[in-house]
């Protein structure tokens, strides 16, 4: 497959000695071994491909040596393809890395279309399917040029989601993205568009307080310091910053127990 992502242009006979073009190289020039790697199509039927939405505008081409790969339909009678023909060992391996990007292409479709994902998140998914990585780089470039695999979004997205649905500390925050595979970089650009004009520190400050305010209610049985270790280990546990906890229980022991906080 050449740069603009056509086959290219070769001979193959049908069994009614039909000569059918293709793009590059003639049967007279193919070495021994790809003369022994030809194959001959044994039908080529509409193909179903699992809710991409192309159904009616694929074809699935049927080798007799049992391999199958799928083709535009527009490609087939473009270029002549029908059962009988002999393929080329460069056109059919043209083919069928073509049908493997589109294979591959769909596949992280609905991979994002389930939830958002990282790029390394969605690296990963593809090699666990079985993608070769060379065809894992280039759909994901793709992805990422026309918008669908961003990883600053990507960030925007979790951290506000994150904050939304269980306030947590900046720590929690950027250890999550990084073990999505988020560069450090992006966190912090999303961190500070997320909080926009608000201080990171002061936005942590808030967040904490919040949280807590929210709490003191089910602790209001417990004595003084029996409060404080609850609201440590529960700010501990959401990943907030040492100092920030410290400045929260100097205010919960300024007010001596009472259920409220600076929020």
């Amino acid at each position: 497959m050449n740069e603009a992502g056509e086959v290219p242009a070769a001979r193959f006979p049908s069994r009614r000695g039909r000569d059918l073009r293709r793009a590059g190289t003639s049967a007279a020039m193919k070495p021994p071994v790809e003369a022994a790697r030809r194959a001959r199509i044994a039908m080529i039927r509409a193909a179903s491909t699992h809710g991409s939405g192309a159904a009616a505008e694929l074809r699935l081409v049927v080798l007799e040596d049992g391999r199958r790969f799928r083709l535009d339909a527009e490609q087939v009678s473009r270029l002549g393809i029908e059962a009988g023909n002999e393929l080329d060992a460069p056109v059919l391996a043209a083919l069928e890395s073509q049908d493997a990007f589109r294979r591959a292409h769909d596949a992280a479709i609905r991979l994002l279309a389930a939830r958002p994902r990282s790029t390394a998140e969605l690296r990963d998914r593809l090699r666990r399917a079985g993608v070769p990585a060379g065809t894992a780089t280039t759909v994901i470039a793709d992805l990422a040029s026309v918008g669908y695999l961003d990883d600053l979004e990507f960030a925007r997205a979790w951290i506000r989601n994150r904050l939304a649905v269980r306030p947590c500390g900046l720590l929690r925050l950027r250890v999550e993205l990084r073990e999505k595979g988020v560069a450090s970089a992006l966190i912090e650009q999303a961190i500070r568009e997320v909080d926009g004009e608000e201080d990171a520190a002061a936005a942590e400050d808030r967040r904490a307080r919040e949280l807590v305010a929210r709490r003191l209610r089910a602790y209001a049985r417990l004595t003084s310091d029996a409060r404080v270790r609850r609201v440590a280990g529960l700010l501990e546990r959401r990943g907030f910053a040492a100092h920030t906890i410290a400045r929260v229980l100097r205010t919960l022991e300024r007010r001596n127990g009472v259920g409220t906080t600076d929020a």
